[in-house]
Parts: structure tokens; C-alpha cells; sequence
């Protein structure tokens, strides 16, 4: 049987709403910073107060850069998991990632979840045991995590789960 393939940019606006608040915060940190540098400063101002509002100008100026240096540093350590591809196959579900994978074997996975989204279905598996983790893989929890997208209904998923295993499977509540 060929790999089901769930996309995961699919997915990024549940299972990394922390991740995009955060990058929120670090665009508008740098906005904000930008901004400041650019209008802090006044013309005729006595020496100390030349220097104080230079010197202010500097600390918006940096706090600029290293908002944006930290903001390009989020995307770059997201971007593999969002363009890596999870796999729900006979074997397990394998996680690829910047051309790494790893397996989460059948008899490991205790709840594989169907949530309706967007003409699809997110999916969303639940470990006894502490998932792989390994760099650019992105996993969100120790023992949960969300795996992507599937186009149309669950019934395909479904169908690779694997009941005589103990693997309880939770559809879409109708």
C-alpha cells in the first residue's frame, strides 16, 4: 500500500498558533524599534541631552536588529517542519523533515484524532511513549502532536489505523 501523506503547511495554524504569536511579536518589535530610531533624537538640544537621545537612538536601532535577526532565526528553524511531509503507512507514521525522518511504529501510537478543517481533516496522534525528536522534525509535545492535512474524509486514514493494535481512533464528532 502506498504512504497516505498528510501536508503540514496545512496545519500550521493549529498546531503553531505559539509559534506565529511569537513571530508577531518579534515583526512588530522590529517595527516598533525602526520606528523610534528613526524619529528619537531633537535638533538644538543641550551636550547631555545630545548624547542621551544618540545613545537612545542606538539601544531602538539594536533592539531592531536583533528582533529581526530573531524573527528570521524562528522561520528558518520552522520552515523544515512545514515543508517536510508526515506519512501514515502500514509500518507507522514516519515524520520527514529536511532529510531527516523518523518512525512512530503502530504498537507506540495510543489516539490518532480526526478534526474537520478546510475540506480535509487535521490529524493528531497521541504516544504512550515520548516521541522522537530530532531536529527539524518540529514536534509540539512530548506525547502529542499534530501531523498534518489530508484532503476529503477520514475514511483513508482510518482504514491504515491499526484497532487490533489498541490504537483507539477518534473521528470527526458529527
Amino acid at each position: 500500500m502506498a504512504p497516505l501523506v498528510l501536508r503540514r503547511a496545512r496545519a500550521l495554524h493549529r498546531s503553531h498558533w505559539p509559534t506565529l504569536l511569537l513571530l508577531a511579536v518579534l515583526l512588530g518589535l522590529t517595527g516598533y524599534g525602526a520606528l523610534q530610531a528613526t524619529i528619537t533624537g531633537g535638533a538644538d538640544l543641550p551636550g547631555f541631552l545630545d548624547g542621551l537621545t544618540a545613545g537612545l537612538r542606538w539601544t531602538w536601532a539594536v533592539l531592531a536588529a536583533l528582533s529581526a535577526l530573531a524573527a528570521a532565526a524562528l522561520v528558518a528553524l520552522e520552515l523544515p517542519w512545514l515543508t517536510g511531509a508526515t506519512e501514515v503507512t502500514d509500518r507507522g507514521i514516519v515524520l520527514r523533515g529536511g532529510g531527516q525522518a523518523a518512525t512512530i511504529g503502530w504498537i507506540d501510537v495510543d489516539e490518532l484524532r480526526a478534526v474537520p478543517s478546510a475540506g480535509g481533516h487535521l490529524y493528531r496522534v497521541r504516544t504512550g511513549v515520548p516521541m522522537p525528536r530530532r531536529p527539524r522534525l518540529g514536534l509540539q509535545g512530548r506525547r502529542e502532536a499534530w501531523l498534518g492535512w489530508h484532503p476529503g474524509g477520514d475514511a483513508p486514514v482510518a482504514a491504515v489505523a491499526r484497532a487490533h493494535l489498541g490504537v483507539k481512533y477518534r473521528g470527526p464528532r458529527v
